[in-house]
């Protein structure tokens, strides 16, 4: 169940990213709230994940079991790190109204975010095999 609740956290917040650019020129106001809602759903499964991890004895404790080596899952969270830094930025630039950096973020952003969030899903189960 944790694993759904994570993926689905996870999948709300690639839609709410995409969804976001989509209206990017459209309407800024939908991108903001689209976006914003990526952000908030993204760090909500980022800290539920952290929360298991470290404070609550670890992921297998919420059936939820790594299907690669262990340097393979370690490369895919230094990217999910490095994801969620520029989810902030990016966060953070739009919210300042800093649109050079801002749309150049997006170019490195968008597509790690979403590698990240593909190899997720298919680098993590539910049962233990």
């Amino acid at each position: 169940m944790a694993l759904f609740f994570v993926n689905s956290l996870m999948t709300l917040s690639i839609l709410g990213f995409y969804t976001g650019y989509f209206f990017r020129k459209a309407n800024v106001k939908k991108h903001r709230n689209f976006n914003s809602m990526g952000i908030l759903s993204n760090l909500t499964a980022a800290v539920y994940l952290l929360c298991i991890k470290y404070l609550l004895g670890g992921i297998s404790e919420f059936e939820i079991y790594p299907t690669a080596p262990e340097f393979v899952i370690h490369i895919h969270r230094f990217f999910a790190a490095i994801s969620l830094i520029l989810m902030l930025g990016m966060g953070y630039t739009g919210w300042k109204r800093n649109r050079n950096l801002h749309v150049k973020l997006h170019y490195i952003f968008l597509p790690l975010y979403t590698i990240v969030y593909i190899s997720g899903l298919f680098l993590f189960q539910s049962k233990s095999f």
